[in-house]
């Protein structure tokens, strides 16, 4: 996946917005030409032509949106919006976020690394899960601060949390340094996916809450949205742009 693809989300945004304008600037000329020729009828007869007319148009166009809006949809799932340097920090909180049983660890579980087994004691904890990329293959260090008892995971190229085993890399539970967990010397590799995944030991209250990460290497490192974070925007902004197109449709159909 390649940093550049982030522009897809600017075409996307600005394809959707000339369409919606271009859309009305047409509604409002052929309702004026509408206007003109309908000058022989009575102001009734005026209005239901003028009102069918425009509901077919608006109709027309809500038709129209519907395929623009899964294109963006689905260019949404391979944009990135870049945030790089070859030192990076992010700041999450993991208070009331995402549960899954987490791979066992080194440390106090005595697990082995990569992590090969789930965990007895996290089995339903609080997790947040940041992809990044690297353009620069070598070393990498994570240097993590929680406010809790923090325990991070690296995975790559996906990381899905019902099967939290696959693609698992490397696994780190700073046990008796609480708070500090993190990795140093991480062999990572230009252009693969990452994901750095910081969760907590156990179910107590103690294993979640704010935490920060920050990232060092020799190569520029980019943070990447969720794709499903950046479907959200891009849903939102059609849903809008569709209201209003209901509402012309709504307040045409009334006239008639």
């Amino acid at each position: 996946m390649k940093v550049q693809s982030y522009k897809a989300l600017s075409f996307v945004k600005t394809t959707l917005n000339n369409y919606m304008s271009q859309a009305i600037k047409e509604s409002i000329v052929s309702e004026n030409n509408l206007s003109h020729r309908s000058s022989k009828f009575s102001q009734t007869a005026k209005l239901k032509s003028l009102s069918k007319r425009s509901f077919n148009f608006w109709q027309k166009s809500l038709r129209r949106l519907i395929p623009i809006a899964s294109a963006a949809i689905g260019l949404s799932v391979s944009v990135i919006l870049p945030s790089e340097a070859s030192t990076i920090s992010y700041s999450g909180d993991t208070t009331n976020a995402p549960t899954f049983n987490r791979p066992q660890t080194e440390g106090f579980e005595g697990g082995t690394n990569p992590p090969t087994f789930l965990s007895s004691n996290g089995i339903a904890v609080p997790y947040y899960s940041q992809p990044f990329l690297v353009d620069t293959t070598g070393l990498y260090d994570v240097v993590g601060s929680q406010n809790f008892l923090g325990i991070q995971f690296l995975y790559q190229n996906s990381f899905n949390p019902t099967t939290p085993l696959v693609d698992l890399l490397s696994g780190n539970d700073p046990f008796p340094d609480e708070g500090t967990s993190g990795f140093s010397g991480l062999s990572l590799t230009a252009n693969n996916q990452y994901f750095l995944v910081t969760t907590g030991f156990d179910n107590s209250n103690n294993s979640f809450g704010t935490f920060t990460n920050t990232i060092t290497g020799p190569g520029n490192i980019t943070l990447v949205p969720e794709p499903s974070s950046i479907a959200s925007t891009i849903v939102f902004g059609i849903l809008g742009s569709t209201l209003i197109l209901k509402r012309k449709l709504k307040k045409l159909t009334s006239v008639n």
